[in-house]
């Protein structure tokens, strides 16, 4: 006999996350600033000093560095592997869209609310029909 003894999340969650900014070129700026971490984190990834579901609890010299630069100070090393969650990240003028079917995505309002967002989060399922959301 099996017993099962999870708990499981996986379900479609159709989160949308905006942030929207004072203006385009800070909007552009955040954008860019993220793209710039989740590829640095995808190469700590394809270094295998980040794994997918096994957090880690410092940061590697590298990404210490990085965000010191990019002037990023609120986010665990726990929560860098979201950046690398599936994930669509688009800018649209002053605001930043993400969607996703994650739940977790702390380290990403982190990063915009530091870098000066209002945000919004939904699930497209309970708000249908406002163009963001898988489907739209």
């Amino acid at each position: 006999m099996k017993i099962w003894s999870g708990y499981g999340t996986e379900h479609s969650m159709n989160l949308v996350m905006i942030g929207r900014f004072k203006d385009a070129t800070t909007a552009e700026r955040a954008h860019d600033l993220i793209k710039e971490l989740t590829k640095a984190l995808q190469k700590e990834k394809e270094a295998g000093r980040l794994t997918i579901g096994e957090p880690n609890d410092s940061y590697s010299d590298e990404v210490l560095e990085l965000l010191s630069d990019l002037n990023i100070h609120s986010i665990g090393p726990r929560e860098l592997e979201q950046f690398l969650y599936d994930l669509t990240l688009r800018r649209d003028g002053d605001s930043i869209v993400v969607t996703t079917d994650e739940t977790d995505v702390q380290a990403l309002l982190k990063v915009l609310l530091d870098k000066g967002a209002r945000i919004e989060v939904y699930s497209a399922h309970d708000y249908p029909g406002t163009g963001h959301g898988r489907g739209e």
